[in-house]
């Protein structure tokens, strides 16, 4: 790292600047000296640390914590160097003021006015919603935290073509929740990896939609399905079950169910029938269980207006890990 940088910053800011090994890191906590390597230099007479971030690159909100702790030591400048960096965590290390470096020539250096980049930036479309194959590959990285994957294995486990796999994975990248390390004979594989617990869901659950596609009612069992809606609540909860059974299914199987399928409102009202949510993604690739996931099941329910099932949800998912409510 020093090497490279030094070059670059005397080509195109100071050509005195020298990066050394900076002593003040006696001082600063064992935890962080795990993470990362710290090095010192003057920018244009500005006394700097630099920070190169050693292991998974953490969240915006794990660096703001990391600062403080850092600034109760030493009151320069703080610079952080990374090796490479999506659009959504440039974003947001610019919106909070968090000066930073990347291999590849991008700076942010509020203290000097320098807001440089080296590599062109497309208009991105501002992106509210994960598209449904994003939002399967999420979640499936949310209970498999310590997994690293490329995209064929995704696409393997998630029963999808490498293309859509690999958007994905691409798509998660961006958004800053994954990182990935080059592998392979041909240097080509990217081997991918969500960052930590809560900050992955924290960061991730602003993108996420209701799987519910739309909802049908039939009279017959509908095998290999799983419980799912208020019913799957109860299951996990005090909450009381629903009058009439609900299970989930994938979009692909509407066209396998549609003979049992029953479109009179009196005889739905009436009956009690088999409600069925029509899932954008296949529920069984995400469940153990014989009841939809628990993150799914907490955005299908989201519409609900019941403080007793928003209660319930909310007690369930303070029992996960990746859950910082």
């Amino acid at each position: 790292m020093k090497y490279m940088l030094e070059i670059y910053l005397k080509e195109n800011i100071d050509e005195n600047i020298t990066i050394q090994p900076w002593d003040g890191k006696k001082k600063i906590p064992l935890f962080l000296l795990e993470i990362y390597n710290f090095y010192e230099t003057k920018i244009l007479g500005q006394h700097c640390i630099i920070i190169e971030i050693l292991q998974e690159a953490p969240g915006i909100d794990t660096i703001k914590k990391h600062i403080k702790v850092i600034n109760r030591t030493v009151e320069q400048n703080l610079v952080f160097y990374y090796k490479s960096i999506s659009w959504f965590r440039r974003k947001s290390l610019i919106q909070n003021r968090v000066p930073f470096v990347v291999e590849d020539g991008q700076m942010y250096l509020p203290f000097l006015g320098l807001d440089l980049k080296n590599i062109l930036y497309k208009q991105e479309k501002k992106i509210t919603m994960f598209s449904s194959s994003t939002q399967l590959a999420f979640l499936y990285l949310l209970y498999n935290g310590n997994r690293t994957i490329n995209a064929t294995e995704l696409a393997a486990v998630l029963n999808t073509s490498k293309m859509t796999a690999s958007r994905s994975l691409n798509d998660l990248y961006n958004f800053g929740l994954l990182t990935y390390v080059i592998c392979g004979e041909t240097k080509r594989s990217k081997e991918y990896k969500r960052i930590g617990d809560p900050e992955y869901y924290n960061e991730g659950s602003r993108y996420l939609k209701n799987p519910v596609w739309k909802t049908v009612y039939t009279w017959k069992k509908i095998e290999n399905s799983l419980v799912a809606g208020l019913e799957a609540l109860s299951l996990i909860s005090m909450m009381n079950p629903p009058r009439n059974p609900v299970i989930a299914i994938s979009k692909e199987r509407l066209s396998e169910i549609e003979p049992y399928l029953l479109k009179d409102r009196d005889r739905i009202i009436d009956e009690k029938l088999t409600e069925i949510e029509v899932w954008n993604y296949d529920p069984r690739i995400l469940s153990k269980e014989n009841y939809v996931d628990l993150a799914s099941l907490a955005l299908s329910l989201k519409g609900i207006n019941d403080e007793r099932i928003e209660q319930a949800l909310e007690e369930r998912l303070k029992g996960e890990k990746w859950y910082m409510g």
